[in-house]
């Protein structure tokens, strides 16, 4: 009877650790199954083969170049998506600066962003004559219709607003294309596409010269070495 026991523990000792191994599998016994079984699964569909006689990707090619209706079409440095992103902003922000010190009859109502109410990038005031110049700025004009549409939208929409918040002021609204250092370097192809606010597209002299700002860029090489300037600030 004794020597029954013994030989019923050691063949239940056995069989329990048969099952501790087949549930304790090590995660290296593991990956490397799964990596085996992964590796058989790519040899068998040729995935090198499949992606290199995709069409698309056969004609697939890198475009490092820039856009040559963009504002960073301007700049020597290579930019982010991020980054052309930050320079709109500072250039808006700059051009802010140069407005109130060119032009010291002017007044930045601009007011701050509220739920629902669309941004006005530009908002001075001129209490002498009581006018008020809005302005929106775009770093390239040059976008599909439906984007120009809604763009030109909302200037208009901008523009009706202000005239109820100041019905007594004259109110001069700017579509600025910073990308260009005066209205007559914009293509007209690319002014055609806001064709309802045409009047109001304008480059940065023409900006300056409307708002009695006493600043000219005498070219578009004077005007990308301002711009060059900003950037190399904002990204050193």
């Amino acid at each position: 009877m004794f020597i029954k026991i013994i030989i019923f523990s050691m063949l239940f000792f056995i069989e329990t650790t048969k099952k501790i191994e087949t549930i304790n599998v090590s995660p290296n016994r593991y990956s490397n199954f799964m990596i085996t079984k992964m590796s058989k699964s790519i040899q068998t569909l040729n995935l090198h083969a499949i992606i290199s006689n995709n069409e698309y990707v056969q004609t697939c090619t890198s475009n490092k170049s820039k856009e040559t209706h963009s504002l960073s079409s301007l700049i020597d440095r290579d930019l982010s998506q991020s980054d052309c992103i930050k320079l709109g902003t500072g250039l808006e922000k700059v051009c802010k600066d140069i407005v109130l010190a060119g032009n010291a009859s002017l007044t930045n109502i601009k007011p701050k962003n509220s739920k629902g109410k669309k941004e006005r990038d530009h908002l001075f005031y001129q209490a002498d004559t009581k006018t008020v110049y809005y302005a929106e700025l775009k770093s390239n004009l040059n976008l599909d219709t439906e984007k120009c549409r809604s763009t030109s939208l909302k200037c208009q929409q901008i523009l009706g607003e202000l005239q109820e918040e100041y019905p007594e002021s004259t109110i001069k609204m700017f579509l600025l294309g910073v990308r260009y250092y005066e209205r007559s370097q914009i293509p007209k192809i690319i002014t055609q596409k806001y064709s309802d606010i045409d009047e109001n597209v304008v480059g940065m002299n023409d900006y300056f010269t409307a708002l009695g700002v006493p600043l000219q860029f005498e070219g578009e090489e004077d005007y990308k070495q301002f711009l060059n300037d900003l950037a190399n600030q904002m990204f050193k």
